[in-house]
């Protein structure tokens, strides 16, 4: 359990690093873009999704500070829980995944009201699975890419963000994928 707290406390560090980094640099309009979204991940393992289905409700954190014009340093983390059973025996299973991630965005503007996210992350992946006594855990690093539209209205931003995320493993000589597709839907600020 003590190494599950190991990513979220690095990935809090690295927040308040980004901060401190921020106010240095010299917070001016539109510097700091925070974000809540919710939507669907659609798992790339054909085995996880033999077990739990084919997708998954997530929630979605995001914090950025922008260093260069366009350019932003940000972090994601989301994290999602599912329980199914097993294929051929019907044995009950539960899985959980958590992603922190960090690294760099371009948000330009596209007119007066919308706004564009491009972006591309390093991830760090915990992952534990519980089937028929047996419980297998552990954190992997990968990846992430997204793009999203936003409807932005002072302060307030709106909008559509797709992404891929993965991070890959194995387990007595069975590999396995973890994170997938995701579709969602964000509000966020700008400030």
């Amino acid at each position: 359990m003590k190494e599950n707290k190991q990513p979220a406390k690095k990935f809090l560090m690295i927040f308040v690093v980004i901060l401190i980094f921020g106010s240095w640099v010299g917070l001016l309009a539109e510097t700091v873009m925070f974000s809540v979204s919710g939507g669907y991940l659609f798992p790339s393992d054909s085995g996880y999704k033999e077990i739990y289905g084919h997708k998954v409700i997530i929630p979605e954190f995001k914090l950025g500070i922008r260093v260069f014009k366009e350019i932003y340093i940000y972090g994601s983390f989301y994290s999602f829980s599912k329980s199914g059973l097993t294929p051929q025996l019907q044995e009950p299973a539960s899985s959980k995944q958590q992603f922190f991630g960090g690294g760099l965005g371009y948000f330009p503007n596209l007119g007066k009201h919308w706004k564009l996210f491009l972006g591309a992350e390093v991830m760090a992946a915990t992952y534990r699975e519980e089937a028929m006594e047996t419980i297998v855990s552990g954190h992997r690093t990968g990846f992430s890419v997204e793009g999203g539209i936003y409807l932005k209205e002072k302060f307030m931003i709106l909008g559509i963000n797709g992404a891929y995320t993965s991070a890959s493993g194995s387990y007595e000589g069975a590999s396995f994928k973890l994170g997938g597709s995701r579709a969602s839907v964000a509000l966020g600020f700008v400030f």
